[in-house]
């Protein structure tokens, strides 16, 4: 934020009194300050329910204020966005026409230190402190969005929740199938169809030295759409008899068995989930002016494409491309002073999810775009990082998607940008090979 945005911020909130509110569970603290950034009374609680909100807290308001000093246009809340719990207080502040910022719980936490030298935390002390960096402009608006936007916000997130439990369940599975048979893993990827059949009716080496070799070699055919057949069950029968999985017991045996039954039972419901959830978010996604924009992007899918819309919630409101990057934490933190120059790192600071999307699209449209794939492949020749190259691609595509979505246009396919992809994938080739050729052969000392 420059120092201009700053001064309007602390202009707009300049004359008026502000309540900064601490959320909690069952209280939440409130403290006024006026418009010189004193303290007026003493700082309250006020119970998280219906009484709470219509009766506690105008009570104290007037109490300290006056009846004529809680009028919307003298009175702004400041609240602390921490965990849920803001989020029924806010909603009902706005809808009495009260105007609402929100200030970061790590702007509170970074100035607990200021009042004392101390990093004392009590309910009290924060709840000023909030008012306190709204006064200093060190707040966001609250926006009110459609319902539309509200119902794919709650649709990317338990996309991204469900698809976290669908990564931990499978890893579970992994570390069971690691214990007692692992040269499976080496035969037939587990996140495959083919895999959790077999597991579902074989898990033990000896299951698959005793097992019906023609029926079992049909029904792989079925499931892996004549992907996996005899040759797959021929390297598994031949991996059991010397595998180095740890023997199993009769009881250890049953207790494996339902364990992992319960983990592919809940792996197929989590991806019966995660289809259902992507299919309403897609559908919600179409209904937006700006989806058919960046599907007309190779690399960009429906997924994705709703993903982004979902966090990003209205692209109208960004001006800049830069807007996007800060909000996904993928702004630069720079660490300079005098001579010295320190190294240049992302900020992480943001939307982690948006900036596990934007991630994803750069890492498939490197691929396709020229655009996008001529920075990737100069940072490929100068550095050898794909992961970091990637990310600093990131800026490019969404450069590209701002310019595209402010002028309302699809992406057309420019001729010219691809020959000079063809004369990078030249050099880059050249590059790798010599970085391969002068790499050092490590010596060995006897």
């Amino acid at each position: 934020m420059n120092q201009h945005q700053l001064d309007q911020k602390r202009n707009w909130i300049t004359g008026k009194f502000i309540v900064g509110i601490d959320p909690a569970k069952d209280k939440h603290q409130a403290a006024i300050i006026d418009s010189n950034g004193n303290a007026v009374g003493k700082s309250f609680s006020f119970n998280h329910n219906s009484w709470g909100f219509h009766e506690q807290l105008w009570f104290k308001l007037k109490r300290y204020l006056g009846p004529e000093s809680t009028h919307p246009d003298q009175l702004i809340f400041a609240v602390e966005a921490a965990i849920d719990f803001w989020q029924p207080l806010v909603d009902y502040l706005h809808r009495q026409g009260y105007s609402i910022v929100i200030v970061s719980p790590l702007t509170t936490k970074n100035s607990r230190v200021l009042p004392g030298h101390d990093f004392t935390k009590t309910d009290p002390k924060d709840a000023r402190l909030v008012a306190e960096s709204a006064f200093r402009g060190h707040y966001h608006h609250y926006e009110d969005y459609s319902d539309q936007i509200k119902a794919m916000k709650t649709l990317s997130l338990t996309y991204t929740k469900i698809r976290k439990d669908l990564s931990r369940n499978q890893q579970r599975l992994r570390s069971i199938v690691n214990r007692v048979f692992p040269e499976f893993l080496n035969i037939v990827p587990l996140d495959t169809d083919t895999a959790h059949f077999l597991l579902s009716n074989y898990l033990h080496p000896q299951d698959f030295l005793n097992l019906d070799v023609s029926g079992t070699v049909a029904a792989m055919l079925k499931v892996s759409n004549q992907q996996h057949g005899m040759e797959t069950l021929s390297d598994l029968q031949q991996a059991a008899p010397t595998s180095i999985g740890i023997p199993r017991d009769t009881l250890e045996i049953i207790s494996d068995r339902l364990t992992v039954n319960s983990w592919l039972t809940m792996i197929t419901m989590l991806k019966q989930q995660l289809k259902i959830i992507s299919a309403q978010l897609i559908e919600l996604a179409k209904q937006t002016p700006w989806f058919d924009i960046l599907v007309s992007i190779k690399g960009i899918s429906d997924v994705t494409a709703s993903l982004f819309i979902a966090e990003v919630k209205d692209l109208n409101i960004y001006r800049h491309y830069k807007q996007i990057q800060k909000l996904a934490g993928l702004n630069l933190r720079l660490c300079v002073s005098g001579k010295s120059r320190g190294r240049f790192k992302i900020n992480k600071i943001g939307n982690c999810r948006l900036r596990w999307i934007i991630y994803l699209m750069t890492q498939e449209t490197i691929k396709y775009i020229p655009e996008v794939r001529i920075k990737y492949l100069k940072r490929q020749i100068k550095y050898s990082s794909r992961t970091r190259s990637i990310i600093a691609c990131s800026s490019q595509l969404l450069q590209l998607l701002m310019a595209l979505i402010k002028a309302n246009h699809h992406y057309e396919f420019i001729p010219e940008n691809q020959s000079l992809v063809w004369q990078l994938e030249y050099q880059y080739d050249k590059t790798k090979k010599n970085r391969k050729r002068n790499k050092a052969t490590p010596v060995y000392n006897i």
